[in-house]
């Protein structure tokens, strides 16, 4: 019996050492396991730090290239506002002598006012906010108002039958619309600016007033052309009446009604 206590001790021994090591290795299994499993989340945590920072770069990148649109489509349309306000300034210095002249010329005018601005329109619909596209598209109607009112001003001038009292009357209907042209650029760039977050402050009006153009001398009618026009001047319009700057810019409001109205009824001509 006693030489079987080596062995029986040897097998507790061992039996022990087995156990030891199982627990040992199940030990460093868990271990194995958390540590992969710390791995996993710092790399998932990596990787979505990863994903956000380039959906923040793309809504970074995004956004600096809707600002750009926005900012060359509206200086698109204000280019072309400033420019057929200035041809239209200088209509007395236009050499028209028929009335089909003046129709030829004012379609032109017409083809630059809705011609590249259009595309732009359709460009900010859909990259901007619906005032910015909206107040564009007013003011191309009231340059298109004040272009017809112009044509109208110039057919006067060559009317041996008008009279002194329609010519004040057009012309100062006329300085009603530029005014009202320009107090719109003014409005479209201010709302552009509260659009894209530009903290600018102004002073004064962003568009210099509008003078009144030399009427065109034309033979037959020079005496009634060389008549004094009253035309009231754009500085002088701030001390008028409430009530009366209310019915001008709701008569001109009429006037840019009347003249879409005649567009859409009758192709422009080219």
């Amino acid at each position: 019996m006693t030489q079987w206590l080596p062995l029986l001790g040897s097998l507790v021994v061992a039996a022990a050492v087995l156990v030891g090591v199982i627990a040992n290795n199940r030990t460093h299994r868990d271990g194995i396991a958390a540590a992969d499993e710390r791995g996993r989340q710092a790399l998932d945590a990596a990787q979505r730090n990863v994903e956000l920072s380039n959906m923040v770069g793309d809504q970074r990148d995004h956004e600096a290239w809707r600002r750009e649109a926005v900012l060359a489509a509206v200086a698109s349309i204000l280019e072309t506002s400033a420019s057929v306000r200035a041809d239209l300034t200088s209509c007395g210095e236009w050499d028209l002598v028929t009335a089909e002249e003046i129709d030829n010329v004012g379609a032109q005018i017409h083809k630059v006012i809705w011609d590249r601005p259009n595309g732009m329109l359709t460009r900010l619909r859909v990259v901007a906010h619906r005032r910015i596209p909206n107040k564009c598209e007013d003011l191309l109607r009231t340059l298109t108002a004040a272009q017809h009112i112009t044509m109208q001003r110039l057919k006067l001038h060559i009317d041996v039958e008008a009279t002194v009292e329609e010519l004040e009357e057009m012309a100062s209907l006329w300085q009603k619309a530029m005014r009202h042209a320009a107090e719109q650029e003014r409005a479209l760039v201010e709302t552009t600016r509260i659009e894209l977050g530009i903290d600018i402050a102004t002073k004064g009006p962003a568009v210099p007033p509008v003078p009144a153009p030399a009427p065109p001398v034309v033979e037959p009618v020079s005496e009634v052309v060389d008549e004094p026009v009253d035309e009231t001047p754009v500085e002088e319009a701030a001390f008028e009446p409430e009530a009366e700057e209310q019915t001008a810019e709701l008569r001109v409001t009429e006037v840019a009604e009347d003249e879409v109205e005649a567009l859409q009824a009758e192709p422009a001509k080219v």
